[in-house]
């Protein structure tokens, strides 16, 4: 079984969450490409699709959106979704985004999840940084790698199975 992910966002977090699927997926038996969405050409020989994107401001990354674009304009493989952000906090839901939800819809995707990201201060631009100290976010790591590495088997499980979904 081979299963390509492919994941977009600009501090690694969500690369991060792509590659520990992976490592999860390889734990399984398959065979598994990551790559960065604009470097995808062909899927032709891919079993499933993981495509992932970090969420700013409530959006996906261009890069996500552009890989969506391409994929629903061919017959492809069962696809799996997540995002990544905005970050956890006791004030501020996790909900999915316009864009996630399009790509849903476009790719008629298994299912999608959102996971929680890591937010490092000093590794935003000025800009990025003008829009933290505005949001009242709180920077820190929340990503949470056992309901990462779940869903992970649940999708290898399903690929296994034969059946759609998870």
């Amino acid at each position: 079984m081979r299963i390509l992910v492919s994941t977009a966002g600009r501090h690694g977090a969500t690369n991060s969450l792509g590659q520990e699927m992976a490592r999860v997926f390889r734990h399984g038996g398959a065979e598994v490409d990551v790559c960065a969405p604009d470097s995808v050409v062909d899927i032709s020989g891919y079993d499933a699709l993981v495509i992932g994107s970090a969420v700013y401001s409530d959006r996906w990354v261009p890069a996500a959106k552009r890989l969506v674009e391409r994929v629903s304009r061919s017959a492809h493989p069962p696809v799996w979704l997540f995002s990544c952000g905005p970050l956890h906090s006791s004030d501020r839901p996790v909900n999915d985004t316009a864009d996630a939800a399009r790509a849903v819809s476009m790719l008629d995707a298994s299912s999608h999840r959102t996971f929680p990201g890591r937010l490092d201060a000093e590794r935003l631009s000025v800009g990025e940084r003008q829009i933290f100290d505005n949001s009242g976010a709180v920077a820190g790591d929340f990503r949470d790698w056992v309901r990462v590495c779940n869903w992970a088997r649940e999708i290898l499980a399903c690929l296994t199975a034969g059946t759609p979904g998870s």
